[in-house]
């Protein structure tokens, strides 16, 4: 309302000024200061105009409402002028009014027109007004106070009015309402129940509701109280005849309730216990105290859902039984902390079939029966105990490719895979011998009384890991197929057993077994104090193995093979390293770490793409061979998408595909033939020929030999380098020599170093030789300026 009334008085005071401009603009351009004077005066009868002045450009005061005024300066006289204010509305021509609310005043500044008056030594520019507001805020206060009391005595009307009505037809009804509530609580008698049900009356009709609802809920709750004495009866039925023990604890104050049948059960009568925790903490067997309290302070502290404990008290008579112990929480107080358990005893002593499964499977492996890492440790740990004679060694036994087998065969097939490996060595060892399933492919076996004579010791267990290789080499038949796997095998021998330490045992004879992987799979290692060295070296290799092709360590070389006449029609690609830092890196070295790993996808298909790039600059060079022979690991092959990969590689740099052959081990061969079948003759249709590399090692069946598609076997170099020993050496290589012709597969001698071992094989008739007899590994440069400067080559074209 203030804001309305002063609205109203600036825009009466802008519409005067308006008029007061025109009018003193004429005066001053006729030079008619009467006529100014005459209207200053006349505006002044209004008894709120403090200030009505005339000012020229100078702030000089020309004409004012006070004569006192004229002729002086305004801000000399004129509190609330400001001269800046004057100077702007000048400059800008346009009106600035302003409420003060400080002094309760509007201030106007409005400006004159100064181009028609006559004096230019003295020029008028500005009105300057001012006007006490207060009266007419005053006035507004007065009214907003007489509207204020007309409006609160009306408000104060109404709600006594309010507060009666709410009293009558609220306020009792909730209040007739409550005394039913209470004698429903309290138990009313039946004839107090029937006056306190009489209907209330009300004007809502929630309170009739409220009504009817407390009535249902005294007869639901008659019909509770019937249903929960009718419980306690069944309860207390149903507990007699488990022949159960009831115990009731208060966890206040600790004291417990035991029923006499709990008694009862450990030869007690009614009166001959103390019914306190104590009571029960007492008998029980020491070896399982710890267990069931921790269990008991676990589901306390909500950290399991419900407590069960099967432990041992001990009889009156002296004995131990076996009891089943379950609780749960029934009362809690007002923080939410439980305060009251109840719960049964129940004798399993003689559930002997019951005892005897948890205790196997506690220490036996579900899959196979055999042992499992606790029976395993629990019988190092007897041994250390007991000090027994003899050496004790412990086989670690990993089965080679076997995640391969399981995910090409499944996991079914798989089991059954590990069910016969466990059923094999079962039916080996003898009593002295304990054998056990640490993990998925990973068996133990823990022989012990040995020999008291370390040596001997040692013989007799190299002899028994041999065994144990042959065993689990013999081909296995699951579901019509027929399986060849191979086995590592870590050894650590113990002499001193007092000094034993489990767990430490075990991860000697693990670190052995990983050696023995790294070495080619299909071995066995003795654990020895360097191989903690050897273990770091091949971490650290592995971890700089995975930047080497990024950084352009890996390169490959070229080992020229010869034919009879000696000269070069093929080669085979060598992998090297040649690191920064510790120089050339055998391949012996780094090859199997990464065959261990999932590192040899990358380096084989790194491989792969560099030979094909290196065929395309032997082409455009003019150098063309019948082949180049690139090893491809076990992992590598059995990879599922091995052989479209390999395809897209060379179809991508437009080769021919049988300017490729890949060298295999007998060792790629050891899982399923039968996908192993698939593949290469996927590969022989595409051109690409297949030989197996270092042939003869390997326990795989020969039968192979038959059944797939192969061209050449490579003839390893530990039986060329026997050749001339003696005659069962030159026999097994004439041997060789003619099987694979009778198979019709050329023969490529490795190694071949010496005149002798080359004349041999050309007098019975191997087709082609590798080896420094004829060529080191050469670089690809040297090995281009090989092939140029030998004979004239009939070359085989590769495009």
């Amino acid at each position: 309302m203030q804001r309305e009334a002063i609205a109203g008085e600036v825009t009466r005071i802008e519409q005067h000024l308006i008029k007061m401009q025109h009018i003193v603009e004429s005066a001053l351009a006729i030079q008619d200061s009467a006529r100014i004077e005459q209207e200053i005066a006349l505006a002044a009868t209004d008894f709120n105009i403090m200030v009505y002045t005339i000012l020229n450009q100078a702030s000089n005061i020309r004409f004012a409402n006070h004569i006192v005024w004229r002729n002086s300066k305004a801000v000399d006289v004129i509190d609330g002028y400001d001269p800046v204010t004057h100077k702007q509305v000048s400059s800008l021509n346009r009106p600035y009014i302003a409420i003060n609310l400080e002094r309760l005043a509007v201030q106007a500044y409005y400006p004159l027109d100064i181009k028609f008056q006559e004096n230019s030594s003295d020029l008028h520019d500005l009105i300057y007004l001012e006007y006490d507001i207060a009266p007419l805020i005053n006035a507004v206060h007065k009214d907003v106070q007489r509207s204020a009391i007309r409006s609160s005595g009306i408000h104060l009307l109404g709600l006594m009015i309010f507060l009666v009505l709410l009293h009558f037809y609220l306020v009792r009804p909730l209040k007739a309402l409550s005394l039913q509530a209470s004698a429903v609580t309290n138990r009313a008698r039946s004839e107090e129940l029937e006056d306190s049900n009489k209907p209330i009356a009300s004007l809502f009709s929630e309170v009739a509701a409220i009504q009817s609802h407390l009535s249902d809920f005294y007869e639901k709750l008659q019909l509770s109280e019937k249903q929960l004495n009718d419980s306690q009866q069944r309860w207390l039925f149903a507990v007699e005849v488990s022949r159960n023990g009831i115990w009731d604890w208060n966890l206040i104050t600790d004291e417990v309730f035991l029923s006499d049948r709990w008694k009862e059960m450990l030869g007690y009568h009614s009166d001959q216990l103390k019914d306190e925790l104590k009571t029960w903490q007492a008998m029980l067997h020491p070896e399982d105290k710890a267990e069931a309290l921790n269990t008991l302070h676990k589901y306390l502290n909500g950290e399991v859902e419900e407590f069960e404990s099967v432990h041992r008290l001990k009889h009156k008579s002296g004995h131990y039984i076996w009891v089943l112990d379950r609780g749960m929480i029934v009362d809690w107080d007002s923080k939410g902390r439980p305060v009251r358990m109840i719960g049964t005893h129940t004798d399993v002593s003689d559930d002997v079939r019951n005892q005897q499964a948890i205790t196997h499977q506690v220490n036996h492996d579900l899959l196979t029966d055999l042992a499992n890492r606790r029976a395993l440790l629990d019988e190092l740990y007897r041994i250390k105990e007991h000090k027994q004679s003899g050496s004790v060694a412990l086989f670690v036994i990993d089965l080679d490719n076997f995640k391969m087998i399981n995910d090409a065969l499944g996991h079914h097939h798989g089991d059954r895979l590990l069910i016969q490996v466990a059923a094999r060595l079962s039916s080996y060892f003898s009593n002295n011998a304990l054998i056990a399933r640490l993990c998925a492919d990973e068996f133990v076996i823990l022989a012990q009384g040995l020999s008291d004579d370390p040596s001997v010791a040692k013989r007799r267990t190299m002899a028994l890991a041999s065994q144990i290789r042959q065993m689990i080499g013999r081909s296995f038949h699951i579901n019509n197929q027929t399986l060849n796997i191979s086995a590592s095998v870590g050894i650590c021998v113990l002499d001193k057993l007092s000094d034993i330490d489990p767990e430490q045992v075990l991860q000697h004879a693990d670190l052995a077994m990983h050696q023995a992987k790294e070495q080619g799979r299909d071995a066995h290692v003795v654990y020895s104090a360097d191989m903690e060295r050897v273990a770091q070296n091949s971490l650290l290799i592995k971890s700089e193995l995975k930047n080497a092709i990024e950084l352009n360590q890996l390169s490959l070389v070229y080992q020229p093979i010869v034919d009879r006449e000696g000269e070069i029609i093929c080669a085979e690609a060598l992998l090297r390293w040649q690191h920064p830092e510790k120089g050339n890196i055998p391949p012996s070295l780094f090859i199997p770490i990464a065959e261990g790993s999932e590192l040899i996808q990358d380096i084989g298909h790194w491989v792969i793409s560099e030979t094909c790039q290196y065929i395309k600059r032997l082409q455009g060079e003019n150098v063309e061979l019948g082949s180049i022979a690139i090893n491809v690991s076990a992992r590598q092959f059995n990879h599922d998408d091995f052989v479209e990969t390999l395809l897209d590689v060379i179809r991508q740099q437009g080769l021919a595909a049988g300017i490729i052959e890949l060298e295999l081990t007998e060792y790629a061969l050891l899982t399923n033939l039968d996908i192993i079948r698939q593949r290469m003759e996927v590969l022989k249709e595409a051109g690409i020929s297949i030989a197996i590399d270092d042939f003869g090692t390997g326990y795989s069946s020969l039968s192979y030999l038959q059944s797939l598609p192969l061209s050449r076997l490579k003839l390893d170099a530990a039986f060329v380098s026997q050749i001339g020993v003696n005659d069962a050496s030159n026999s097994i290589v004439i041997a060789i020599i003619t099987m694979a012709h009778s198979l019709n597969l050329q023969v490529v001698a490795e190694g071949v170093e010496t005149q002798q071992q080359y004349e041999f094989l050309l007098l019975h008739d191997c087709d082609t030789f590798q080896g420094y007899l004829f060529n080191r590994p050469l670089t690809a440069d040297d090995f281009i300026r090989a092939v140029k400067s030998g004979k004239d080559l009939s070359l085989q074209s590769a495009s």
